[in-house]
């Protein structure tokens, strides 16, 4: 094993963005002050709460030192909505990940397709797979990144996700994620669930085993 501790902070963060991967991706929607759109992808994301649902953004600076441009709106006016997308939507995500000027609406220079978000300001991008409409709880800082805690105050996914029974297809999803500097795709290695798999280590059942041992008899 090779230590990290003394790396310095890009080189360390180059290897943990290649190892703690693959990341899903956040693509958020916020307005400043005036209104203006702005759509970004963020890869340190994750679930913070499940109850009450609570999501968290993890947003580093521009490489000038100079909040970007999501972090400030969301300080600003309290409100963004969290995207999920599949992965055929890379180069729309690839784009909005550029930087640009305060001003730059990626919604409109990407013409896409928008609706109203049911309870908060920010514009709600169509066709994603999940949509997380959320308050701004609180931000906290351990140093060069700021951690964003949103609370979800209305969520849906994608119909098509759901069977008839209302579970999800795991094979529909197809969620785009990051691993280190590139995009990624989600292959599911095995069709069995986690139960499933414990259960075939775990060996037959009693039951199942006497059957078995009386078909051998």
């Amino acid at each position: 094993m090779i230590s990290l501790d003394d790396l310095d902070a890009a080189e360390r963060f180059a290897k943990l963005s290649w190892t703690i991967a693959p990341r899903p991706i956040a693509w958020v929607t916020s307005q400043d002050r005036a209104g203006t759109n702005n759509l970004a992808p963020f890869s340190f994301f994750t679930i913070a709460c499940t109850d009450p649902l609570v999501l968290m953004l993890a947003i580093e600076p521009r490489p000038d030192g100079d909040s970007k441009d999501t972090l400030r709106n969301i300080c600003a006016r309290r409100q963004f909505v969290v995207h999920l997308v599949q992965a055929d939507r890379v180069n729309e995500v690839a784009f909005t990940g550029r930087q640009s000027d305060p001003d730059f609406d990626e919604l409109a220079a990407l013409d896409l397709r928008t609706s109203p978000a049911l309870k908060v300001q920010p514009h709600v991008v169509d066709g994603c797979i999940a949509v997380f409409e959320c308050e701004l709880e609180t931000t906290c800082s351990f140093g060069r990144e700021t951690l964003v805690f949103g609370r979800v105050v209305t969520s849906r996914i994608a119909a098509h996700l759901l069977t008839e029974s209302g579970r999800i297809t795991p094979r529909a999803v197809d969620p785009l994620g990051r691993i280190g500097t590139t995009f990624s795709r989600s292959t599911l290695l095995a069709e069995q669930t986690v139960n499933q798999a414990l259960a075939a280590r775990a060996g037959p059942t009693p039951a199942k085993a006497r059957t078995r041992a009386g078909a051998a008899r």
